[in-house]
């Protein structure tokens, strides 16, 4: 992350003080595109959810496949990068909310779950016959704990299946037409 500029305790005084001369005059000062082909093109991850794969591949009309390597990705930074698919999605959560707080419009949340969890993800699965399988319930579970932490809308729910393919059963119809 060598050419990545992170702002000091300084950028952020100076801002607050400019925006207590000042004040904001933008009716709208940050917003998150969920969108994935947009963040590649601009080396950047879709919306603020975790990367996918390491490198994702797309196919991109006429051109046909394309392969998108995780940004800033080198030898030394591999270890850094998780699926979204093996990240226990109440942190995903976790991250939308805090982040709202400072976001002016509603943001695209997807839920990235595989059809089989690692086993001891999810305290609440106990249940010997469904240990590792995902089930409505714990869809329900995510739900409700989004809702707890003020999330507005679960945008999408992606599953990566035994056979490696993602399905986005639930996703909104208007989206997909």
């Amino acid at each position: 992350f060598d050419h990545v500029y992170i702002p000091s305790r300084e950028d952020w005084e100076t801002l607050a003080t400019n925006v207590r001369e000042h004040g904001l005059y933008n009716s709208y000062r940050q917003a998150i595109a969920p969108t994935g082909s947009i963040s590649y093109i601009n080396e950047s991850t879709a919306s603020i959810h975790p990367i996918i794969q390491k490198i994702e591949e797309r196919v991109e009309g006429s051109r046909g496949k394309v392969y998108y390597p995780a940004p800033y990705m080198s030898e030394d930074t591999i270890p850094y990068y998780t699926s979204a698919y093996d990240i226990d999605q109440r942190r995903i959560i976790d991250v939308y909310a805090a982040a709202q707080k400072h976001v002016d419009q509603g943001m695209s949340l997807t839920l990235f779950t595989r059809s089989e969890f690692k086993p001891g993800m999810y305290e609440w699965k106990t249940d010997p016959k469904y240990l590792t399988k995902k089930t409505t319930r714990d869809l329900n579970m995510f739900r409700n704990y989004a809702w707890t932490q003020g999330i507005k809308s679960l945008y999408y729910v992606r599953t990566f299946t035994d056979d490696a393919e993602i399905s986005s059963v639930n996703e909104c119809e208007s989206c997909s037409i």
